[in-house]
């Protein structure tokens, strides 16, 4: 149902499932973050139906500030959750979850109003208002993961240029709630 090697590639259909892991999830990481957690959604491919995804459930996160979460570290890591303490990304804390040879959730946890999470929404929002932007980014997908099965970060980087534009339209489109 979930879980992926670090660091492969490999898509597979959308599955309903996938929905109800994220809840059992949301409802863990709410109970740690109370009212702290201003937002918990469920972002990535496996939240757009009928897109291909890899197995790997993403769940983005709003907080008020990231710099106290720190002191939430201990509680998500009890739930499965370990910090990327090498994450690069200065907007986020980035936590995995499950061993290296079955990934099974990542958890983003950005400060409301950075634009990190928000965009992350309205990507999805987008692809899940737009077919034929979720058609355009699925083939991208499908290629890339053809061409880049063993290279998770290289996979990521090709798709980057298509999801800022993405972002972009989303940003403008009225029917997307922003």
């Amino acid at each position: 149902m979930i879980g992926l090697k670090r660091g492969t590639v490999r898509l597979v259909i959308h599955n309903l499932k996938w929905s109800q892991s994220f809840e059992r999830e949301k409802k863990k990481i709410k109970k740690i973050f109370s009212r702290k957690a201003l937002d918990i959604q469920h972002v990535g491919s496996t939240s757009v139906p009928g897109m291909v995804a890899k197995p790997i459930i993403d769940i983005a996160l709003l907080v008020p500030s990231i710099t106290k979460v720190g002191r939430y570290e201990e509680n998500l890591k009890k739930i499965g959750y370990n910090i990327k303490k090498d994450d690069t990304n200065k907007k986020r804390l980035f936590f995995t979850k499950g061993p290296e040879k079955k990934r099974t959730h990542y958890l983003h946890i950005g400060k409301v109003g950075s634009g990190y999470i928000e965009d992350m929404i309205l990507f999805r929002d987008y692809l899940c208002e737009d077919r034929r932007a979720a058609e355009k980014y699925s083939e991208l997908k499908e290629k890339l993961a053809k061409k880049y099965q063993n290279s998770r970060k290289i996979y990521t980087a090709k798709k980057e240029k298509l999801i800022k534009e993405i972002v972009k339209k989303a940003k403008k489109s009225p029917r997307i709630k922003k």
